[in-house]
């Protein structure tokens, strides 16, 4: 960052600002598109630019809000850029998809040449998974979500471990409509903390080289509630927030290098980046390319949350074997872990099966009943650990 940016921010941020511009370097270019590896060319993209988010501890949950008010192919939105990995939404020139409109998270190898390589646990419903390379390796995964302008969307991520593995899922939810979706989730060998404490919104105008995609489009996004959840299962704000346009993208950004804006819209109850076009800096930036952002005016000390919840349960008994299958509630928080237990006539709980998975909706229990009358429980935690309602069936051995 240029010296001038450096003094538009209070100088107990700069070291902190140094930090994330080293980050925001060193973070890897998205590879939806062939060629995005290949050697510098002339461009006129819109410039690259960050809010950075800034929050006391590590994190195993993330939610982030975004709104996008204006696109153009070949345009990232990243709504939650964190530790070894990220996520957003997109509108691609890529034609594979069905559609421009769609929701990526990518997760790097934490050692490519070591053959230490991330990988795709689980994708969902019509979810695309591939390696991705260049600037990094790793998986990616891309659903043909069709996102729309002007809309809000909630996208949450959450880490867990097991058998040596940190397992990070992405869950949307569009605000309009309340239903949530699973598009993925990603994993890599353990290691020590989960999500990090920083978070990394940001835009990107991936290719400045065609007319049909360049800088000369604008692209705006808003930005807002923005929260982690420690490992102590408390909600943190976040303490500092800065924003940054790029330095150093010259020969990239072309004449499109100072076509970037940002700041925090009282109307909207958000922060928003903007960039591309006629798009002019704030007057607050003087000649730098970095602020620092005032904290959003009503987020509150708590996000607001539904809780998950079981919707259908049915149970079925075959020799030795029961059967419990479950639906969950789209508009409620998306499942992280399920119970299921098996009482008998009197209450007891004879056969448990507890397990994290987020897209498990079944479980078979191997257990030789006596004729009686049965009752099957599932219990559900949320990705935000709160604990559903339990749903009963009651089903009958032998009779």
């Amino acid at each position: 960052m240029k010296k001038s940016a450096l003094l538009k921010l209070p100088i107990a941020m700069v070291a902190i600002v140094l930090l994330y511009i080293t980050f925001a370097a060193t973070r890897f270019t998205d590879t939806t598109l062939p060629g995005n590896s290949n050697p510098a060319r002339t461009e006129n993209a819109a410039p690259s630019e960050h809010i950075f988010f800034n929050f006391p501890v590590d994190a195993i949950a993330k939610i982030h809000k975004i709104k996008i008010t204006g696109s153009a192919d070949a345009e990232y939105f990243s709504v939650h850029n964190f530790r070894g990995g990220y996520n957003g939404l997109q509108q691609t020139p890529d034609k594979d998809y069905g559609t421009p409109n769609i929701l990526i998270a990518s997760l790097w190898d934490p050692n490519t040449a070591g053959k230490v390589y991330s990988k795709v646990a689980y994708p969902g419903t019509n979810t695309f998974t591939s390696r991705f390379g260049g600037e990094g390796d790793g998986w990616k995964t891309i659903n043909p979500y069709k996102w729309a302008l002007n809309t809000w969307y909630n996208i949450a991520i959450r880490a867990w471990k097991n058998n040596g593995q940190l397992y990070i899922a992405t869950f949307i939810q569009n605000m309009s409509t309340g239903v949530w979706f699973h598009t993925s989730t990603l994993s890599q060998p353990d290691r020590p903390g989960f999500l990090g404490t920083g978070n990394d919104a940001f835009l990107e105008n991936w290719d400045g080289t065609n007319p049909q995609w360049d800088g000369r489009f604008i692209r705006k996004a808003f930005f807002k509630d923005c929260w982690n959840l420690d490992t102590g299962n408390v909600w943190q704000k976040h303490t500092k927030r800065i924003f940054i346009a790029n330095d150093g993208d010259k020969a990239r950004n072309g004449k499109y290098d100072r076509s970037f804006n940002a700041g925090y819209d009282a109307a909207e109850d958000a922060y928003f980046m903007q960039h591309g076009g006629d798009t002019k800096p704030d007057t607050a930036f003087g000649a730098g390319r970095g602020i620092s952002l005032p904290e959003q005016t009503h987020q509150g000390d708590a996000p607001k949350l539904t809780i998950g919840a079981v919707s259908t349960l049915t149970v079925g008994y075959t020799t030795q074997s029961i059967k419990a299958s479950w639906t969950t509630d789209a508009t409620k928080s998306p499942q992280l872990s399920s119970k299921v237990e098996i009482l008998n006539a009197s209450g007891t709980v004879i056969q448990t099966v507890d397990e994290v998975l987020p897209e498990k909706t079944s479980a078979i229990l191997k257990a030789p009943l006596p004729a009686g009358n049965y009752i099957a429980r599932v219990t559900i935690t949320d990705i935000f650990n709160q604990v559903g309602k339990a749903v009963e069936k009651g089903f009958v051995v032998g009779r």
